[in-house]
């Protein structure tokens, strides 16, 4: 139990054997022998009734004390219900305001101390600076889309462009097969007429409306592909522009929104937002720990005051324990132990006391066996004596 340890601890015994030793060069010269091994054997004897003493003082002091808690007890047992009814509420409070204090120290923190207080530092800005991380990671988004547009759309007007440019060139090879084709068609034309009187009219006539069919749909899509080359480069031109702006844009925001998660020690806008929430709640339930400080601290107060209006031993020790003061097990489990306790108490006291006077009994044998000595070693018992003042 807690308020046992009040009156249980006890202060370290100063040793005196230095100041004996002193004493026994000053009193027994080293020329008398008998005399200095009676000396010693006397002083012996002293510093275990000077240590028995001691302990014997503390042992009583510890005694009274007890009884003095168990006087306490038995007062608190014999009061009437409707002296118990005040106290039992003020103890209940003390319980119930401890027990949340506990869960509340027990409670793991969801963030670090050093994020806590970067946080309570820049707690006016946070707010804004979470909604401007997030306008900014989603603007990025865009922009990462809009680049992933761009570099489709520049791909696909290159292509357009390297299909047009093989067109083209097949075009003209066709050109140059066609034409030499017609050559050939003309000549043997030229060779059936002039040679063997062909009537060759319509020979003329299909090779003509070949000849302008072929040309004419050759030119066409050639100069269709020339402009299609032309259009090609020109869209993709201003798509790589426009990629390179927003290749621009995207580094800026990228860079902000980095430099963002650098400075608030965060991954995102929605790591920020939930350490902010966590400092919020980290907050209030720092502000409800204050309040329950000040409330356990005034049910303290209150129940101190209505005891010592008792007028008991020690009013401030039943505030460690406000469980006694609503369960009459609890009460009688203090009073048991206490009742050990002084038992334990008697006992080593009756110890200490037959110690005390065996080696008292000790020191008178020695002088009835040696009379010719009873005056030194008076005169030691009153040089241990002075050496013990305030000792015990």
């Amino acid at each position: 139990m807690k308020f046992l340890k009040r009156f249980f601890s006890k202060s370290k015994n100063r040793e005196l054997k230095p100041e004996l030793m002193e004493l026994t060069d000053q009193l027994f010269p080293e020329e008398e022998t008998d005399q200095r091994r009676i000396g010693h054997y006397v002083l012996d004897h002293c510093e275990q009734i000077i240590e028995s003493a001691r302990e014997l003082v503390e042992e009583k002091k510890e005694y009274q004390i007890v009884t003095s808690y168990l006087k306490d007890i038995e007062f608190l047992t014999n009061l009437s219900e409707e002296q118990k009814a005040p106290l039992r509420d003020v103890a209940e409070n003390i319980l119930k305001l401890s027990d949340e204090r506990d869960r509340y120290l027990n409670t793991s923190k969801k963030i670090s101390d050093a994020q806590y207080v970067m946080l309570e530092q820049m707690e006016h800005e946070i707010p804004d600076v979470v909604r401007r991380m997030k306008e900014n990671e989603t603007y990025q988004t865009t922009v990462k889309q809009d680049m992933a547009y761009l570099e489709g759309e520049k791909m696909q007007w290159m292509l357009l462009r390297s299909d047009l440019l093989h067109e083209k060139y097949i075009l003209r090879m066709a050109s140059y097969i066609v034409f030499s084709a017609f050559f050939l068609l003309i000549v043997v034309l030229l060779v059936l007429q002039a040679g063997f009187s062909f009537d060759i009219t319509w020979g003329w006539i299909i090779l003509a409306v070949l000849a302008t069919g072929s040309g004419f749909f050759i030119i066409f899509r050639y100069q269709n592909d020339v402009s299609g080359i032309a259009r090609a480069e020109i869209n993709a031109n201003h798509a790589i522009s426009l990629l390179n702006k927003t290749k621009i844009k995207y580094v800026n925001i990228t860079n902000a929104v980095d430099y963002a998660c650098e400075k608030y020690h965060v991954k995102n806008a929605k790591d920020l937002e939930y350490q902010w929430e966590q400092y919020v709640e980290e907050t209030k339930r720092k502000e409800r720990y204050m309040r329950m400080n000040d409330d356990l601290a005034y049910y303290n107060n209150k129940l101190v005051s209505m005891l010592t209006d008792f007028h008991l031993y020690d009013a401030g020790a039943w505030i460690d324990q406000p469980v006694a003061l609503i369960n009459p097990n609890e009460m009688s489990e203090m009073k048991h132990n206490l009742l050990v306790r002084r038992q334990k108490l008697r006992a080593r006291i009756q110890y200490n006391a037959n110690v005390v006077e065996a080696e008292r009994a000790q020191i008178d044998q020695l002088m009835k066996l040696h009379p010719e000595y009873e005056e030194e070693i008076r005169e030691i018992i009153r040089s241990v004596d002075k050496l013990s003042v305030g000792e015990i």
